[in-house]
């Protein structure tokens, strides 16, 4: 056997000693309901989303946003002003705080799934409530599944667990959790 091929041999050996001793990979994560509570920063990164539990489901609002208030861009009427839920659908509602704002409701932990599902979530850009499923992909990473009738007709997002922080002039409220490896 040429020196090539026993390296090969020698490495597919090793590969398979790995996987039958389970030394090779790490194990699969498997949430437990809490894992989902904390600080989430939005793909877009411009906003941080607090999850908790309240009573037996999970809730989570709208902690921090990178534009609280409305620029220039907005018109004159609205520059300076803080961001609202101007795209509610009930006029009552659209003077409310974006800040602060719940959006995730009726999350349930489901062990046979793992997935928080029976959830709905609410768009602020276009003032609609849709259904929702949450997944952990990893301890520091959320999917959300936003859905219209059947979880097939829908879009996913992935969050990222921060910590939120009192920041130094110019620096952002929030750092990333260790990464996942």
């Amino acid at each position: 056997m040429s020196g090539r091929c026993r390296t090969w041999a020698g490495a597919l050996v090793f590969v398979l000693l790995c996987s039958l001793s389970g030394h090779g990979n790490a194990a699969p994560y498997a949430p437990t309901p809490s894992d989902i509570v904390g600080d989430w920063l939005v793909e877009s990164r411009d906003a941080v989303i607090h999850i908790e539990q309240v009573g037996d489901e999970y809730q989570g609002y709208i902690l921090w946003q990178l534009h609280d208030t409305y620029g220039p861009e907005d018109g004159p009427a609205l520059n300076g002003k803080i961001v609202t839920d101007r795209n509610n659908p009930n006029p009552a509602l659209r003077a409310r705080p974006l800040t602060g704002l719940r959006l995730l409701t009726g999350l349930k932990f489901e062990p046979d799934s793992e997935k928080w599902e029976h959830g709905h979530v609410y768009n602020s850009d276009d003032g609609r409530i849709y259904n929702c499923w949450v997944r952990l992909r990893s301890l520091n990473r959320l999917q959300l599944h936003g859905y219209i009738g059947i979880s097939l007709f829908g879009g996913s997002t992935v969050w990222s667990r921060v910590t939120m922080r009192t920041p130094a002039s110019g620096q952002l409220p929030f750092v990333p959790d260790t990464p996942d490896k």
